[in-house]
């Protein structure tokens, strides 16, 4: 059992699971996507995880969540042993319709969804654009993705993303970890978030990141009908709370939380403050 400094424990992981999808019709080099699965019960969760990361992110959520649901952590395509897509530039309603892929390989007909960071990106507009299969939305470190940014900080933000990832996955998580949690994060959660960033591909994160660069959440916001938590914390440098207030400003009926002294990755980093507020958010 992992316990975390705030108290909360986690069981072992799940094993990775498999779903074949319709590789031709989602534009994937073929058809396999993975996820972990833990919890039952009539009412369903879709936990979608960040650019740099994996289903093993939720190592905390994921139990917590499936004593009241059936839990799904996916890793999308690209991700951990999923396949990737054929384009190099696939776009977030890509993934959106891949997500929704998945959830009809496991008969789940309408989910709740969480996403973290990209995986943010795509929960919004999975429920904008399929708004029948997300029952409620919670979006934690909110990305806007990068369109509405200037040129040059679009050119240098996917030049950063390919030199991070230039030398794989290890390189990637000795470079880029700290960036991703709040100053004084104790030393086995950077652990954690290591062993995240280090599992990350090269193609799968650098397709994530160009569609990112060509997507702009507030787009989809408006059309966003699913009960919607926006959860920030005070200390994210990645997505900065001030990204989460537009987001939270623009979905209608959006409540927006902070969560203080906590970065980018608020379900590694406050566990069991996270679990809480999604709780009450999603039962």
């Amino acid at each position: 059992m992992i316990r975390h400094p705030d108290g909360s424990e986690a069981p072992p992981l799940p094993e990775t699971r498999f779903a074949e999808l319709d590789a031709a019709a989602l534009g994937l080099e073929h058809g396999r996507i993975s996820f972990m699965e833990a919890g039952e019960g009539p009412e369903a969760v879709l936990l979608m995880h960040g650019i740099g990361s994996n289903s093993t992110g939720w190592r905390f959520v994921l139990p917590a969540l499936a004593r009241r649901a059936r839990v799904v952590a996916w890793n999308a395509p690209g991700y951990w042993l999923s396949a990737d897509f054929a384009a190099e530039a696939p776009a977030a309603t890509d993934y959106a319709r891949a997500a929704v892929a998945l959830l009809d390989a496991l008969g789940i007909g309408r989910a709740h969804v969480v996403g973290s960071s990209f995986g943010s990106m795509v929960g919004a507009v999975m429920a904008a654009e399929h708004p029948a299969r997300v029952g409620r939305l919670a979006l934690l470190g909110a990305s806007r993705g990068q369109r509405w940014k200037p040129e040059a900080e679009r050119v240098r933000m996917l030049a950063m993303r390919a030199e991070s990832v230039a030398e794989g996955g290890m390189a990637l998580a000795r470079k880029r970890w700290s960036n991703l949690v709040a100053p004084g994060t104790p030393e086995v959660v950077a652990d954690w978030v290591r062993g995240s960033l280090a599992a990350t591909h090269a193609k799968g994160l650098m397709r994530s990141a160009r569609a990112s660069d060509a997507t702009d959440t507030l787009d989809f916001a408006p059309r966003i009908r699913a009960p919607t938590l926006v959860l920030v914390g005070s200390e994210d440098r990645v997505n900065p709370p001030e990204v989460s207030r537009a987001l939270a400003g623009a979905i209608p009926g959006a409540v927006l939380a902070m969560q203080p002294g906590i970065g980018h990755q608020a379900k590694l980093e406050a566990p069991a403050d996270t679990v809480a507020r999604l709780e009450r958010h999603l039962f």
